[in-house]
């Protein structure tokens, strides 16, 4: 009740910052002390996952390692925000909470930063979350991301994929044990005959589950996918040209 409270309040008091509830300017959404430690995707990205890289000598449009041995199935991935303690706050706020201004918020930004991608796809599909989870928290926080893209964006929201196994948290797991962890976890009930497709999640670390959902995109018959996280993490290699 407290916290659909705050939710209201917020609603009806537009201009406080959405991290730490304190007075913001006029139409902003955050006070210019959280701002400023705000951490922006920005250039270098790898060209598929856009994924900052820790390090760079040149302005070239390289791939990280993940990306460069050509696993990838999805075509191209971006999100709007580096995953640090900011960052989460705001992510748990959807996870935990089912807050829809703050997941309103964040679409908005990614959508003003993207639109130029959206606008070339033709479905907005969320990650699934598997049926007990579901059963326990209720709702699914890339389907809440999923649908606020489909109003902000006009593409069409279409719930495709379904997660055909239960699996492990991916927290605290190698590379090479998230990507077991999510094999054949997924499938998908449609023909997407030649589709473009924006898989929806909230937050890309390895992008071992991205990857094999747009595996199972692409063999349903997606022509492209492309992944939309709010935020993800930095890639695990330098970038030297």
């Amino acid at each position: 009740m407290l916290f659909r409270l705050k939710n209201f309040i917020n609603w009806v008091l537009p201009y406080q910052c959405l991290l730490c509830g304190k007075e913001a300017e006029e139409n902003a959404i955050f006070c210019s002390n959280c701002f400023s430690k705000i951490s922006f995707i920005e250039q270098p990205i790898c060209s598929i996952c856009g994924r900052m890289f820790e390090f760079t000598v040149n302005d070239i449009e390289e791939t990280c390692n993940q990306c460069s041995d050509g696993t990838r199935f999805f075509d191209m991935a971006r999100s709007l925000l580096h995953y640090d303690e900011l960052s989460r706050q705001l992510i748990m706020k959807i996870k935990r909470h089912s807050d829809h201004i703050t997941a309103c918020t964040c679409v908005k930004m990614l959508h003003t930063r993207y639109s130029d991608i959206l606008e070339r796809c033709d479905l907005v599909v969320p990650v699934p979350s598997h049926w007990t989870r579901l059963l326990r928290r209720s709702y699914n926080p890339a389907n809440i991301i999923a649908i606020e893209l489909t109003k902000i964006s006009g593409k069409k929201y279409k719930n495709v994929l379904k997660r055909s196994k239960k699996t492990e948290y991916q927290r605290a797991k190698s590379i090479i044990e998230r990507i077991n962890n999510v094999l054949d976890a997924f499938s998908c009930k449609f023909d997407l005959n030649g589709k473009s497709v924006v898989l929806v999640d909230d937050v890309m670390t390895t992008g071992a589950t991205l990857n094999e959902c747009a595996k199972v995109l692409k063999h349903a018959g997606a022509k492209k996918v492309i992944c939309i996280t709010i935020a993800c993490t930095r890639a695990l290699c330098f970038n030297f040209g």
